[in-house]
């Protein structure tokens, strides 16, 4: 197992590290205002993939070893296009009555949204089935298109316009979306279109896990981007460009937390051991803690100069974000070997009740200190968001698991458990 885990830290790490050189190339060649556009159109196509794969998300991990992969690939590819075609027809009549809202811009975003959905089922597919480096190079792919797309644009000084990252997007996903079909070749080869009550019957599961899941996983991506909206909306998309790399290098630190998150789910979605689940899940939870909070530390006695030099003068203000963010995040990385538990025994609703009590902060908070403070506020809110939703679900894998405060402390046995993971993995 150590070997999955490892090569999904480097994949992690890879992913992170070219995301970070994206995020430089935007500031350099577009500035705040263009880096404020780029974060925006993300975040769209982000909050977009969460409704087309509403039954086609994570849940497929825990699914797969399950039932068949027809089955779970026709329910999930009828709900991707009904929702975008749903989203198509709401954009097009709003463009109707409002002639600034552009459906040539929209096409691209739902496309790209289309290519990114199948790619997620297939990565899901694959670790449902245990086959995490293949799918860590699936998810990998579309980032080094695009960062290689954006480099050439800039080594030749044709790198001038936020619309030109869109298409870049694109490229990325459309060669992903291949890819992943190719890597999964067999099960595409024999697809068998499943019979209606089986197709009914797999719809509704799929509906009752995913939507569950799915709506924790909007709100959660709310609770980090909805001040997005509201600095974009109060202070201006120049800060809003500062804040995106504020958090944008403050999650980079989260890729060891989500590395073993990911490895941990797919192990105990195979597993019914519960003694192991529990035990598994403190181990990383701790190698989690310690790795986080020393990259934050790292991150946060960086010079302010180190980061102005990346971005540009206009990213003054990243480095005292980052520290105000530095408590959220570290709640926010541990929070993930919790939400990983709960996922693989089949229970999504802790995760989603967490996010949307945390949603409910962020609005209110945001709606408060945003327009007060700028993004100091939105970092404030940012914080306060994860401490409730970390609260929420240690509170309950407490409950789940007879665990003390005690059991999360690091110890030589914790060492040697660890050992004992790396000589298991040799077998």
């Amino acid at each position: 197992m150590i070997k999955k885990i490892l090569h999904t830290l480097i994949t992690k790490i890879l992913y992170s590290l070219l995301g970070f050189l994206i995020i430089i190339l935007i500031s350099q060649n577009l500035g705040a205002i263009g880096k404020g556009e780029q974060a925006l159109f993300l975040l769209n196509m982000v909050l977009l993939l969460l409704f087309a794969t509403l039954i086609g998300n994570s849940t497929l991990i825990y699914l797969t070893p399950r039932y068949k992969f027809s089955h779970l690939f026709f329910p999930s590819l009828l709900w991707i296009i009904s929702s975008l075609i749903l989203v198509f027809l709401i954009w097009y009549f709003l463009s109707l009555q409002f002639p600034k809202i552009t459906i040539k811009h929209q096409i691209e975003l739902l496309i790209i949204t289309f290519f990114a959905s199948i790619t997620e089922i297939n990565a899901f597919i694959l670790i449902g089935k245990e086959k995490i480096r293949q799918a860590n190079n699936l998810k990998l792919i579309s980032q080094i298109i695009l960062f290689l797309i954006l480099l050439s644009l800039s080594l030749f000084g044709a790198f001038t316009k936020s619309y030109q990252y869109v298409i870049a997007l694109l490229l990325g996903y459309s060669i992903s979306f291949i890819y992943g079909i190719y890597l999964l070749k067999e099960e595409y080869f024999n697809l068998t279109i499943p019979t209606k009550k089986e197709f009914k019957e797999m719809f509704k599961e799929l509906f009752r896990l995913g939507a569950v899941k799915q709506i924790g996983s909007l709100a959660q991506q709310l609770n980090s981007r909805f001040s997005f909206f509201l600095i974009s909306f109060y202070v201006g998309k120049g800060a809003l460009g500062v804040f995106s790399n504020s958090i944008s290098l403050s999650e980079f630190v989260l890729m060891f937390g989500t590395s073993l998150a990911l490895v941990q789910y797919s192990r105990l979605s195979n597993s019914q051991d519960k003694n192991y689940a529990n035990k598994l899940t403190l181990s990383m939870t701790k190698l989690n803690l310690i790795f986080t909070f020393v990259s934050l530390c790292v991150l946060s006695f960086l010079p302010a100069s180190f980061y102005t030099l990346l971005f540009g003068q206009e990213f003054a203000q990243v480095k005292p974000l980052i520290q105000y963010l530095f408590l959220g995040i570290l709640l926010l990385s541990i929070s993930s070997t919790f939400t990983q538990y709960f996922a693989s025994k089949g229970n999504f609703k802790i995760s989603a009740t967490a996010s949307v009590l945390s949603l409910a902060i962020t609005i209110v908070l945001g709606l408060v200190l945003i327009p007060r403070y700028g993004i100091i506020g939105a970092a404030l809110t940012t914080v306060a968001s994860y401490t409730l939703s970390f609260a929420v679900e240690y509170y309950y894998f407490k409950k789940w698991t007879n665990t003390k405060l005690k059991d999360f402390l690091i110890s030589k046995q914790d060492l040697r458990d660890f050992k004992t993971l790396i000589n298991l993995n040799k077998h």
